[in-house]
């Protein structure tokens, strides 16, 4: 097996900047039956395909060595848009990363999911992994009393972070600096949650948002440091020594 890459700070992919969530959580489709039905057939019939390939690709043996148990050396937490997917971060993801995934990238929404990461797995790292054009955010933005009582139990976790942010520039700006604040309020939930581990040193909580639309102005695809520990000053994360390694 080759040696996996800790982290990926670089741009993966390159995607065109999308609109999917132009105007927050999307709706039921309008198309008919059968072509839904037709969509899902193709996408399933893909999907066996794909299996049966990445079962031939990767060889027995390779099933052997993970069989034992898993020891992944991070814990992520990201959202469940379908445009975030673990090649975002690390190529090789299997037995290396412990994904957690929900609406907004939420700490709260699967806590327990995230402890036994952290408290059992004894990853070293925990990532929040925020992204650009984010649907829940968007809807976080604006009123979103009209959606499903379960989605607004969800969105009402990112509304709290991001009506206490100072939000200036244009539309696209301001959802940006939405996107940023819900991930470091996200981080100091997971900071408060495992403050003992945290001092101890034995894990790192680190902030993140992936920028897939360039919003940013540093390319599309690429990865961007917003929090580690709860500090989010630029000039100070230069001096951390995690940081430092990536630099």
């Amino acid at each position: 097996m080759q040696r996996r890459s800790f982290l990926k700070f670089s741009a993966i992919s390159t995607l065109a900047a999308s609109t999917a969530f132009a105007n927050g959580l999307e709706h039921g489709s309008t198309e008919s039956a059968e072509h839904i039905q037709a969509v899902a057939t193709k996408m399933f019939n893909e999907i066996v395909k794909s299996n049966d390939y990445y079962v031939k690709t990767k060889g027995a043996d390779y099933f052997k060595s993970i069989t034992a148990g898993q020891h992944p050396r991070a814990t992520v937490v990201g959202c469940c848009d379908s445009r975030f997917q673990s090649g975002v971060i690390d190529s090789t993801p299997e037995n290396d990363i412990f994904v957690i995934r929900n609406v907004g990238n939420q700490f709260m929404s699967n806590e327990g999911s995230i402890t036994y990461g952290i408290v059992h797995l004894h990853t070293p790292l925990l990532l929040i992994v925020g992204h650009t054009r984010c649907g829940a955010i968007k809807a976080a933005m604006s009123d979103y009393t009209a959606e499903d009582s379960s989605l607004r139990s969800e969105v009402d976790g990112l509304a709290l972070s991001i009506r206490k942010s100072v939000l200036k520039g244009n539309d696209i700006e301001q959802w940006g600096q939405a996107v940023v604040s819900n991930t470091n309020q996200q981080v100091q939930y997971s900071i408060a949650k495992y403050k003992d581990i945290v001092e101890s040193g034995k894990l790192t909580v680190v902030g993140l948002v992936y920028d897939l639309a360039n919003d940013f102005g540093k390319g599309a695809g690429r990865l961007h440091i917003t929090s580690v520990n709860g500090e989010t000053n630029p000039e100070k994360l230069k001096d951390i020594a995690l940081i430092k390694a990536v630099m």
